[in-house]
């Protein structure tokens, strides 16, 4: 009768509720917390082994989840550990933008990228669609997004109607971070609420050798989970306080100090200048993506005769670059990044004023130069891997230039590289196909134009993968 019950009890709606959470953990730990290109990252000279610490938490919270719904009992479940691992999930965001500057801004970049390069293809769709493109024009590339850390303009920041901008800058919940977050972080976050359903559903539960008594009737047993909840939120509340006071206080304090720096460049203090920006970018990582705060600091060591050549570099190769002057801009952002090529700005500077080039002399209608664009786009993506706005020109560049099968390669590479977006670029892929679709008429091959050309026109027909493809052919 006893091993009867014990099998009963492993079915009651809280083991079940249980059972469900530890398996959408488990599927959080198999797959990634974030993605980005791998070339990129290489390049970049960062990776992501923050992500995997979440998968190593998912894992320990999946195996806990997994014991109480085998053996032990429900009301002793660690509750208070899964609430807290559920506030620091819904923090990764801000984890990454404060600690990983540079993965950060490669999310930014991939994402204004392919957002630009989806307003040309909107904007010019007439003329994409013509054939050969031989009278399409590019737009100038904006300079990289860099301002990666929360700044206080003036003290309306605290008025509630402008604190939406903590959420956004502050905690890192932009459109740019979750369109590369992987399916890891959000199984985790649900696995973690469905097992925290569980251990309240089963806080009134009783232990195996009191299962005879009466059970407490359904008013009472949701009364009395609720009770447990408010008792948990009261117990975390110092803590969490604690938690949001720490983040607020560094963030306005950083900015505190940056006011304060601003004061002293004013007044001649470089020196000053120099030591407290070193010091401060140290303890807020996020600064690294300041451009303001770099340029200062660059000036301030310039004035204050201290020898530090990639970074006074990078402010003369600014200046030239505000003047339009790209070619000078890539001399000195190029002399940057070989003397610090771990600066993810030299690296994404120094890529864009080479793209400004490339796209000058295919825009020059008096003398087109595709050749020379198409080997400018080519230096970028060696700086800056899977580039979406230099793939993209450079596709074009190769159709204008008249080589459809490099054209091709190139549209296959954007396909590859799309499958690390959560909301793929429709117009931007619709173009890659169309490319294909160029090359195979080229080929002579009908049949498969016809086939690309539909994938250029329908989605529905983009469910073969792109690598397959790739070794298919």
């Amino acid at each position: 009768m006893r091993i009867l019950c014990r099998w009963q009890h492993l079915f009651k709606r809280e083991k079940l509720t249980l059972w469900v959470g530890v398996l959408v953990l488990f599927v959080g730990v198999i797959y990634p917390w974030y993605q980005l290109p791998p070339q990129s990252l290489k390049a970049f000279e960062t990776n992501l082994f923050v992500t995997n610490v979440g998968r190593l938490l998912a894992a320990l919270l999946a195996f806990i989840g997994l014991a109480f719904s085998l053996n032990f009992i429900v009301r002793r479940a660690p509750r208070l550990i899964f609430l807290m691992s559920l506030i620091f999930t819904l923090l990764f965001p801000y984890f990454i933008v404060t600690w990983s500057p540079t993965v950060a801004f490669l999310a930014s970049s991939y994402y204004e990228q392919g957002e630009t390069v989806s307003d040309h293809v909107d904007q010019n769709f007439p003329k994409v669609q013509a054939q050969w493109k031989q009278k399409i024009f590019l737009d100038n590339p904006e300079l990289p997004p860099a301002n990666l850390s929360m700044s206080i303009p003036d003290s309306r920041f605290f008025q509630l109607s402008s604190w939406d901008k903590v959420l956004l800058d502050g905690l890192g919940y932009k459109n740019s971070f979750f369109t590369f977050i992987g399916k890891g972080w959000i199984f985790t976050l649900f696995g973690l609420v469905i097992s925290l359903i569980g251990f309240y559903l089963g806080a009134h539960e009783n232990s195996v050798v009191d299962s005879t008594l009466p059970r407490l009737n359904s008013s009472k047993e949701e009364n009395n989970w609720k009770n447990y909840f408010f008792i948990d939120i009261i117990k975390l509340t110092p803590g969490i306080l604690v938690l949001i006071t720490v983040i607020l206080v560094s963030t306005i304090g950083v900015n505190i100090i940056n006011y304060k720096i601003d004061t002293q460049f004013a007044k001649g203090e470089y020196s000053q200048v120099v030591n407290t920006s070193k010091i401060l970018i140290r303890l807020y990582p996020a600064l690294q993506g300041n451009v303001s705060f770099l340029e200062r600091l660059g000036k301030a060591e310039f004035y204050a005769e201290i020898s530090d050549p990639p970074l006074i570099n990078f402010v003369k190769g600014l200046e030239y670059y505000k003047n339009s002057d790209f070619s000078s801009a890539e001399n000195y952002l190029r002399k940057s990044f070989e003397s610090n090529s771990s600066q993810f700005l030299f690296r994404g500077y120094l890529a864009t004023a080479i793209l400004n080039q490339g796209v000058d002399y295919l825009n020059n209608s008096d003398n087109r130069k595709p050749a020379a664009a198409a080997d400018m786009f080519e230096r970028v993506l060696a700086i800056f891997p899977g580039h979406m706005e230099a793939l993209y020109d450079l596709m074009l560049a190769r159709v204008v230039n008249g080589e459809f099968q490099k054209s091709a390669a190139v549209a296959k590479q954007i396909i590859d590289e799309q499958q690390y977006f959560q909301e793929q670029k429709i117009g931007l892929l619709g173009q890659a196909y169309l490319h294909l679709a160029w090359a195979e008429y080229q080929s002579g091959d009908v049949n498969k134009t016809w086939e690309r050309y539909r994938q250029s026109v329908d989605m529905k027909t983009w469910g073969k993968s792109p690598l397959k493809e790739q070794e298919q052919q």
